[in-house]
């Protein structure tokens, strides 16, 4: 069986504890700083792509249980660059229904690879296979 989980983008704490996250399922996982919600400081974060979602982490994970925030990548709308948005080099955001995550990668080449496999993980179609 299948369980869809309907939240929101950015999950609860108490919610994010649910999500399983498998070594198989990473996609990319690396350091990026996030602008924080309400304080807008910027916070250096482990992120942690997978198919479905977009993690973070306060620290490098190998369990990746406990993420800080979980961001789901079928209700993101876009990811560029925000140089210009932030006043600041190697800047991208990633756009979901309910709110605009900013983040700063450590180089250009991190900034592109994370824009390209946000983006690519955005565009698959979701396959849902039915058992009998």
């Amino acid at each position: 069986e299948i369980y869809t989980l309907s939240l929101h983008d950015a999950l609860p704490i108490s919610m994010a504890d649910q999500i399983a996250i498998h070594k198989d399922d990473v996609v990319k996982e690396g350091w990026l700083s996030k602008q924080s919600k309400y304080l807008k400081e910027w916070r250096k974060r482990w992120f942690v792509l997978t198919p479905n979602y977009l993690l973070t982490y306060k620290s490098q994970t190998v369990d990746y249980r406990n993420p800080t925030e979980v961001i789901k990548l079928r209700e993101c709308s876009t990811v560029k660059s925000a140089d210009d948005d932030t006043d600041r080099q190697n800047a991208f955001r990633v756009d979901s229904s309910s709110r605009v995550f900013l983040c700063i990668a450590e180089s250009p080449q991190e900034k592109e690879s994370w824009i390209g496999h946000i983006g690519r993980q955005m565009v698959r179609p979701t396959v849902i296979t039915e058992e009998d």
